[in-house]
């Protein structure tokens, strides 16, 4: 059996097919009550469902969003995934999620088809972003949140910007090494490219100067935000001629794949290595030993970011000329990857 039509339903309420269309809509303020009874009655028997596409193309709504990632394999992602998509499911929303694995071109190429499928909204957590896709965003007027990117290089269009707040947990980070005795610190950043890596680096290197540590002479390793980039950082930490006695890993997934490469060495955590990641994913709790790790707040930052994103689109406020910011706070939660250095 094909699939019933807003015809049919007419033809079947002997009405045109605009009365249809104002039931649907629930424009009956001028209607005859018998009118609109029989309206829904054929909808009723026809079993009648209005095309998504043709409201949409009505309506000027599509009720999608599109989500952009660095990472889909970060498990930090998972919480904030969830957190954006409880929130659009509750207000009838699907999400598009796009995975830029940290490719400008590949992020441009979803920007540019997000545009194209006229998405409702955009939000974007990529560490790897550029001026460009909020530009193509704002020519289109599609509403979007940008989490995680420095709000210093916003551009003047109208979108909300939702930072972390690194240096809190950070700066309490160092203050715990420094407070069990550590002052041989190494730091094993992301990709010195990513703006985000570069403010947490920072944040550490100011963090160590306010504890009277000389920053230059602390090791910074180049890692990749991933468990391979932490095991080949360690290698080039062992090859110091005086090794640190403790290491602030970018984030957990690198923080653990120097604990595995230390297991791996005959060495041990937090005995031989002190160790503090930056996320506090799941798997931060549930390694062996329990990794020390400035906490965010992974499915707060991706409820709020999408509640911010739909009342932006509902707003019946003019957008503003400049872009918006809010903050989101971190702390330290110490675990057992954390011990006085033997010497």
């Amino acid at each position: 059996m094909s699939r019933a039509t807003i015809a049919d339903v007419a033809r079947i309420a002997k009405v045109s097919k605009s009365t249809v269309s104002r039931v649907l809509s629930g424009n009956t303020d001028y209607m005859r009550d018998e009118t609109r009874e029989r309206v829904l009655g054929a909808i009723a028997a026809l079993n009648y469902r209005p095309s998504g596409v043709a409201r949409s193309l009505v309506l000027k709504r599509t009720h999608t969003v599109g989500l952009l990632i660095s990472d889909v394999g970060n498990p930090f992602y998972s919480d904030v995934i969830h957190g954006a998509e409880d929130v659009a499911i509750a207000h009838g929303y699907g999400l598009f999620l796009c995975n830029t694995n940290y490719d400008l071109q590949r992020g441009w190429a979803y920007i540019q088809s997000l545009a194209d499928k006229q998405v409702d909204g955009v939000l974007i957590m990529s560490s790897s972003m550029s001026d460009e896709w909020l530009l193509e965003l704002a020519r289109h007027q599609i509403p979007t949140v940008v989490v995680d990117w420095n709000v210093r290089h916003a551009v003047t269009s109208a979108f909300h910007v939702i930072t972390q707040d690194f240096e809190t947990g950070i700066r309490e980070a160092v203050d715990h090494l420094v407070g069990l005795g550590h002052r041989r610190l190494a730091h094993v950043s992301g990709p010195l490219d990513l703006e985000t890596s570069r403010i947490r680096r920072d944040a550490f290197l100011n963090a160590l100067a306010i504890n009277g540590i000389d920053s230059t002479q602390v090791q910074v390793v180049e890692g990749n935000l991933r468990t391979d980039g932490g095991r080949r950082a360690l290698a080039q930490l062992l090859e110091l001629p005086i090794r640190p006695t403790a290491v602030f890993a970018a984030n957990d997934l690198t923080a653990i794949g120097i604990i595995w490469a230390v297991r791996d060495c005959g060495l041990r955590v937090p005995e031989d290595l002190s160790v503090v990641g930056l996320d506090n994913i799941q798997l931060a709790a549930e390694i062996t030993p329990a990794l020390t790790t400035v906490a965010l707040q992974r499915y707060e930052l991706g409820s709020m970011s999408m509640q911010m994103l739909l009342d932006l689109r509902s707003s019946k406020q003019p957008r503003p000329e400049r872009s918006s910011h809010s903050e989101m706070a971190s702390h330290l939660v110490i675990r057992q990857s954390t011990a006085p250095p033997r010497c």
